[in-house]
């Protein structure tokens, strides 16, 4: 089964008055990956999935994306679907005609409060402000999550998930079902086949946000309506507060405003930088620097051009390792004229190696390049899994997920470590992993985490 092309469907302010501030948050994410499980063991779960052979399982966040993720989990014989949550009410209501036995409610925390015994299993498919504050309650509630891209919309969130999941010994996908399709499987063939030597430097590039969402634009003025299927407060979250906007977030566009979304680049990196760190097993990177315009208050920026650089490792020439992020349709022109690229998909992956280059897109067969020294290499088909029924599989004790948490975290803390870069323009990040900092611009550390609304902290159980 080839994965389908599900890529964004609908599912910052630099300063806040309300919450608490950013080092009790830094601290606090450590809090919440430590919190224990609350519900039943997960031994007596596994042993009762044994027995009855189906995965009870809530899904959270029901429109958009979130259909899709559900329509596929649903299709997995031993998904047994027993509750929806989705802050509206419309999203709600489609849903429920196609599980008409499942519970229904608008707040996830009311079926973390009233319905966790009856629920092994989330997913969570909602803006990225939400993504930690749900899959953590799912986690330290001892349930397996599938939760979508990127995991989380700060570095600081993205630890504590990874963090809890370890802890619950849940089983953990993240959505980044290109991960799993034929293309991406056929590159890696490719690459482990040695054709392109060792990789000296990779370029990564998106189309987004243009035509997707808004980006580089700042706080609308006046209010709308709310409308009387969308509980509003519900969808705002941990975010501050702010005026309903027909059209503006929800229920798609939020991506590109900085207290809701990651941007661009955390909304593809997941899927584009994913064979980069993947193929090479790379390490945490040294360094990053942006070299395109910095984001507002409100936005990020309508492109970006964002420089990391990894520590070598046997599969890569001797220093650092280059890899160029590039959105906003910025593709490196002046790289792919010089390998005779002709046209590429617009999202994609550029290794390039000593003896060659190899393209890699979700959306399109691998390419060896110059093709004319390639010419003779046949390009596998790859093979394809179904992304969603891997992790349901997972759940019921049958192989294992290909995108666990431990890696998506790392996965989206590269991303958003772009994304923090932005704010700094022009200027060369030392990142230090270990201690999750850059120890020569400590104002760059703000960034790593945010404040919460008054009444939504993430406080350790």
């Amino acid at each position: 089964m080839h994965s389908p092309r599900l890529d964004s469907a609908p599912g910052g302010s630099a300063a806040m008055s309300a919450g608490p501030s950013r080092r009790s948050i830094l601290s606090a994410a450590g809090g919440f990956a430590g919190a224990g499980v609350l519900a039943r063991p997960l031994d007596f779960l596994r042993e009762r999935r044994r027995t009855r052979g189906l995965v009870r399982h809530a899904a959270i966040g029901v429109g958009g994306m979130g259909a899709a993720d559900l329509e596929q989990l649903a299709s997995h014989g031993a998904m047994d679907v027993v509750a929806l949550c989705d802050v509206d009410s419309a999203h709600l209501a489609a849903a429920a005609k196609l599980f008409p036995n499942a519970r229904a409610v608008r707040d996830w925390r009311e079926l973390f409060r009233n319905d966790a015994p009856v629920f092994d299993s989330v997913n969570a498919t909602i803006p990225d402000h939400m993504h930690a504050p749900v899959m953590l309650a799912a986690l330290r509630a001892g349930k397996h999550v599938y939760g979508q891209k990127p995991l989380t919309r700060t570095v600081a969130e993205a630890r504590a998930v990874a963090r809890a999941a370890r802890r619950a010994g849940s089983v953990t996908q993240m959505g980044i079902q290109n991960h799993s399709n034929a293309h991406y499987s056929a590159a890696l063939e490719l690459f482990r086949a040695g054709h392109i030597g060792r990789v000296h430097a990779v370029h990564v590039w998106s189309d987004r946000p243009a035509g997707w969402w808004p980006q580089g634009v700042e706080r609308a003025s006046g209010a709308d309506p709310v409308p009387d299927t969308l509980a509003w407060n519900l969808w705002l979250g941990v975010a501050p507060e702010r005026p309903y906007k027909k059209d503006l977030y929800h229920p798609f566009s939020w991506r590109g405003f900085a207290d809701f979304g990651t941007g661009a680049q955390g909304d593809m990196g997941c899927h584009l930088m994913d064979p980069a760190l993947w193929f090479l097993g790379l390490a945490a990177p040294l360094s990053i620097r942006s070299d395109g315009p910095p984001p507002n208050d409100e936005s990020y920026p309508l492109w970006s051009r964002v420089r990391y650089e990894f520590p070598p490792n046997a599969l890569t020439t001797r220093g650092p390792l280059p890899l160029t992020w590039h959105d906003g349709g910025k593709a490196p022109k002046q790289e792919l004229e010089e390998l005779a690229a002709g046209p590429v998909d617009p999202n994609a992956c550029l290794f390039f190696g000593e003896h060659g280059a190899l393209l890699a897109s979700p959306y399109l067969p691998p390419r060896l390049l110059p093709a004319e020294k390639f010419a003779a290499v046949p390009i596998p088909a790859g093979t394809a899994v179904n992304h969603w029924h891997q992790y349901v599989d997972a759940v019921r004790g049958k192989g294992t997920t290909s995108a666990p948490f431990e890696y998506a975290a790392f996965l989206t803390e590269v991303a958003l470590l772009g994304n923090v870069a932005l704010r700094f323009p022009h200027e060369t990040l030392a990142w230090d992993a270990k201690r999750m900092r850059f120890p020569e611009r400590p104002e760059a550390d703000w960034y790593l985490s945010s404040p919460v609304r008054k009444g939504w902290d993430f406080q350790e159980s």
